[in-house]
């Protein structure tokens, strides 16, 4: 018997040379294959597999059975809202015995182009994707695949399930509660407005204000110039240089409504900064419901999205897309998950002139 080579893992060629059979014979006898092999060689090769401490290649047993049953999820970042919807993802994956595979395309077209080849390759059972591809293509290119798809919160022509969440009704909310606390001069902070979900929430908080008699003072639209998702403490940066943009105008806002909490909680720090108080000076009103938003003080007034719901239901849609996929295909839905106004300390009647 030759000399195991120390340092190394060991393999099943290490088990053959050791033993003095050939690696298939090796193979089959730990897979625990039917091909004939001797009760003493068979013995001989799991205890020298045993002394050897061996230790089998997962990733090649699963890669070769047909009972894996990894998904796919591409993002395009790992904010908190993408961390809830992934929670409420894994609460399914996991109930069907099966482990996510995560990209983050870093709001990068080529890295998702790429992260969704990567999945395909892989051959996934499925895959769920929030695409920042504002034409489909990636989307379609799933689809040309014949690979099970979910949409999340993606706004195009093509056929495949889809989840999603009422942005204009949300921002059609935040300003009606601010408006039906009295509030004429109403603000709006986000990120650049690159994101179709972000544009819908401005819509709906324009119209709700229209709908009211109410103008929008274009000094009142603070919309940041760039984004950088590689800063945890962009969004929260962002609502601190708003904050400080609308306490120089000569006409401040009574009211401010923010893209994201984290934004929100930002403008709210930097006016407890400036001593302007809220909700007795500004009120604020945030976006998302992330649990920090019930902690800070004030309690953040917000618009609860029902991320963890969103992710829970469009895992639903990919496995039962997955588990009917030897049957007649169903037919593609749509859902969409409307907002919730969760009325806290940071809003207040207005009691100005």
């Amino acid at each position: 018997m030759s000399k195991l080579n120390r340092g190394k893992k060991t393999t099943i060629y290490d088990i053959a040379d050791y033993c003095q059979v050939s690696p298939s014979t090796v193979s089959r006898v730990l897979s625990g294959s039917d091909y004939p092999v001797s009760k003493e060689q068979r013995e001989k090769i799991v205890e020298a597999a045993r002394v050897l401490k061996y230790v089998p290649n997962m990733l090649g047993k699963h890669l070769k059975s047909d009972r894996g049953r990894d998904i796919g999820v591409v993002i395009p970042n790992m904010s908190d809202y993408y961390g809830t919807l992934l929670r409420g993802i894994q609460h399914v994956a996991l109930a069907h015995d099966s482990q996510i595979i995560l990209c983050d395309s870093y709001r990068d077209a080529a890295k998702e182009e790429n992260n969704v080849n990567l999945l395909l390759q892989k051959q996934v059972k499925g895959i769920l994707i929030a695409s920042i591809d504002g034409d489909g293509k990636v989307l379609r290119q799933i689809i040309d695949k014949g690979m099970p798809v979910v949409a999340m919160e993606q706004d195009v022509d093509a056929d495949c399930n889809r989840t999603g969440f009422n942005f204009f009704a949300g921002g059609a909310m935040a300003a009606k509660h601010l408006a039906d606390c009295g509030h004429r001069e109403v603000a709006f902070v986000t990120s650049p407005l690159q994101r179709t979900s972000r544009k819908k929430v401005l819509a709906g908080y324009q119209q709700a204000l229209a709908e009211r008699g109410l103008a929008i003072r274009e000094e009142h639209l603070y919309i940041e110039s760039y984004e950088n998702d590689d800063d945890e403490l962009y969004d929260f940066m962002v609502g601190k240089r708003a904050a400080e943009h609308f306490l120089s105008l000569d006409n401040p806002p009574s009211a401010v409504f923010c893209i994201n909490d984290i934004a929100a909680i930002g403008l709210i720090r930097q006016l407890q900064v400036r001593k302007v108080a809220v909700p007795g000076d500004i009120s604020v009103v945030g976006f998302d419901n992330i649990p920090f938003s019930e902690m800070i003080t004030p309690s953040l007034t917000t618009i609860d999205q029902s991320t963890y719901d969103l992710g829970r239901l469009s895992a639903d849609l990919l496995f039962n897309h997955v588990l009917s996929e030897n049957q007649a295909a169903p037919a593609h839905v749509s859902l969409q998950l409307e907002p919730k106004l969760i009325v806290r300390e940071s809003t207040a009647t207005f009691s100005g002139n």
